[in-house]
């Protein structure tokens, strides 16, 4: 609390401000070339001397940052690739992916509250269900085999994330 700033006094349970009211409500302590840096799109600091010559509203500014900007950082991390597999899928429904979502914060209109993805990875065909209970999963599995019957192929592979919403119950359906 060594750094507080008294900006106001309290008369009768308000707080009134002492001094300009716009000044007491704003506060910077970075430096000019560090916000303009972030206005800027993170421009290199080498920069912001000449752009400050050639466009008419920058202030003149000098080169003063301290360190690291935090935002030029996370931005040049990156993610490790995923590594390469030796399986190749070949065809319709030999590799489909399905994850059931929800419950959702608010109901819709007809009282869904979940809803489940079925991809296909190979043709990246997506079906979409909307669910009002979990167990209406396997009825939606139900209509996939009805396309399944059409291309006269069967899903080899099923990937989910472990979430529970399957069990031995969809394997008979597939």
């Amino acid at each position: 609390m060594e750094d507080a700033i008294v900006i106001g006094i309290e008369e009768g349970g308000l707080y009134k401000f002492r001094g300009h009211s716009k000044a007491a409500l704003t506060h910077d302590t970075s430096s000019p070339c560090e916000l303009w840096h972030r206005r800027l799109a993170h421009i290199n600091y080498k920069a912001l001397p000449h752009v400050s010559k050639v466009v008419t509203s920058l202030p003149e500014l000098k080169i003063d940052h301290e360190g690291i900007c935090k935002g030029c950082a996370k931005g040049k991390n990156i993610k490790n690739h995923f590594p390469k597999s030796d399986s190749k899928i070949e065809g319709i429904l030999e590799l489909v992916h399905s994850d059931v979502c929800g419950p959702m914060p608010s109901t819709t209109l007809s009282g869904y509250v979940y809803y489940v993805t079925i991809i296909d990875d190979y043709s990246h065909k997506t079906w979409i269900y909307s669910l009002k209970t979990k167990d209406e999963v396997f009825e939606k599995f139900r209509v996939q085999s009805s396309c399944r019957n059409l291309v006269e192929r069967k899903i080899k592979i099923l990937g989910f994330d472990n979430g529970g919403e399957y069990t031995s119950r969809v394997c008979g359906i597939l």
